[in-house]
């Protein structure tokens, strides 16, 4: 993720816009809501000193973004009147009772990147709530593009086990605990390539992805509650994958469901979709030539950068 989140400060500044980084990680452990309360409670000597810090930080900047939502106390952000705040989280909704819902609705913007949870916020009294994307993680707009064998039939990078304690798909979808459904979709396709916590091949490194996505010709996607949020959504896409992805009736916030990307609601309709694009790789080839298009159309990093800065502008329009 370092990585990542490197490739998105250079593009930010190399479209001309003036931005630093602040990683709060680096100064105190990610925590939760209700353990930062206490602690801001108690003024914790390490949460007191991180806040020192990028008090100062921020004092040099016209607008505040806080990316993934986590380790800043309303009560701190306050002194901040006089500056645009955008606060961004990519956890909802699994976490927002101990993330986003507390703090969210004291920042002037709330750019949200679960596109089906944009009306909970609009609930928690939040204002000026937008879409902002996540985009792909290991996607690089330097690298060439690729025109080889789609050797590789279907993949899938991710953990196999979902979230650690016993939650269920079906909270809203109606489908399933994430390990049993890997397990079965395994059973189906053997010649599924998958890697990632739980898998028998292990881990993948980062480095290795590209190679790997832009040699397959279907990829699939699943969540662990309700969607679409996570990098596989953008990185199948900006490979040319064809995608067949749960949350069915939410891909149209990202992608056009049916040209762009494939949804599915049950694990049968899952297996049955997998079955149809393999047997049918020009429409699959179809599918992630669109998703592709899309994805340099409105995904890449410059332009998420792009209008994310477009929405700040109208909004300082707006205030002023």
């Amino acid at each position: 993720m370092a990585g990542w989140h490197e490739r998105r400060r250079l593009s930010a500044i190399e479209l001309g816009y003036k931005l630093s980084v602040f990683s709060l990680s680096d100064h105190h452990p990610y925590i939760t809501f209700p353990a930062l309360d206490r602690r801001w409670r108690k003024r914790d000597r390490a949460l007191m000193a991180m806040y020192e810090v990028l008090g100062k930080a921020i004092d040099e900047c016209d607008v505040f973004i806080h990316f993934n939502g986590l380790l800043i106390h309303p009560d701190f952000l306050a002194q901040f009147k006089r500056k645009l705040t955008v606060y961004h989280c990519a956890d909802d909704p699994d976490a927002s009772s101990v993330v986003s819902k507390p703090v969210a609705r004291y920042y002037d913007m709330c750019g949200i990147s679960n596109p089906a949870c944009l009306d909970s916020y609009r609930k928690w009294g939040c204002a000026n709530v937008f879409f902002w994307p996540l985009g792909a993680f290991h996607y690089d707009e330097q690298l060439a593009s690729f025109d080889g064998p789609r050797d590789v039939p279907i993949v899938f990078v991710g953990s196999k086990t979902g979230v650690t304690k016993v939650r269920y798909v079906g909270r809203f979808l109606g489908l399933y605990n994430k390990t049993r459904f890997m397990t079965a979709i395994q059973r189906e396709f053997p010649e599924m390539v998958a890697y990632g916590a739980g898998w028998g091949s292990g881990r993948i490194a980062d480095e290795a992805i590209p190679d790997l996505l832009s040699r397959s010709r279907l990829g699939l996607n699943l969540h662990n509650t309700l969607g679409p949020v996570n990098g596989r959504l953008y990185d199948l896409s900006a490979f040319g994958v064809c995608q067949v992805c749960d949350n069915k009736r939410n891909l149209s916030l990202v992608f056009e469901e049916g040209k762009e990307i494939v949804g599915f609601d049950s694990q049968r309709e899952c297996v049955e979709l997998i079955r149809y694009f393999l047997a049918r790789p020009e429409e699959a080839r179809q599918i992630g030539v669109a998703a592709r298009s899309r994805f340099l159309r409105d995904y890449t990093m410059p332009a998420i950068w792009n209008r994310l800065f477009a929405i700040l502008g109208r909004f300082y329009d707006r205030r002023a």
